[in-house]
């Protein structure tokens, strides 16, 4: 179940307030984070898909690099994609969901190994395409 729009707007607010310096919001919208039953809000920036969400007794704030995002898809269950291979699936009202993954990066998941991914992380980092927070996050979650 959505949450409310006030509810909205505080996490909206949050989620505004890491954005990085010229960093620009393309689109938020209301969300569910499946599996983990938080609702909150997804907002998308030119440079990250980030996540604010309350549970009934967690809370998870994500921010992902759109350079590690793959394999987005539209499915019954709602908006499907990979951070670094796992799993995230993201439900809310279908035209805000379809709207969202119209703009997010439709490269297709690849079944690259551990190495490989750990290797493009660094690639990325090297690059200063992830900071090193989102590096070492990033790292922490495909070493999971």
């Amino acid at each position: 179940m959505l949450v409310p729009m006030v509810s909205v707007q505080r996490h909206l607010a949050v989620l505004r307030s890491v954005l990085q310096p010229g960093e620009t919001e393309r689109l938020w919208i209301r969300a569910e984070r499946a599996g983990r039953s938080h609702s909150g809000a997804l907002l998308l920036t030119d440079r990250r898909l980030l996540f604010s969400g309350l549970g009934f007794v967690s809370q998870s704030q994500e921010a992902w690099p759109l350079t590690i995002v793959s394999g987005v898809r539209l499915t019954p269950a709602g908006l499907e994609l990979r951070v670094l291979g796992a799993p995230e699936v993201f439900t809310g009202r279908p035209k805000d969901i379809e709207q969202l993954a119209a703009l997010l990066p439709t490269t297709e998941g690849t079944d690259a190994s551990v190495a490989d991914e750990l290797e493009r992380l660094v690639r990325l980092r090297d690059s200063g395409a992830l900071t090193p927070a989102e590096f070492e996050g990033a790292k922490r979650r495909l070493l999971e």
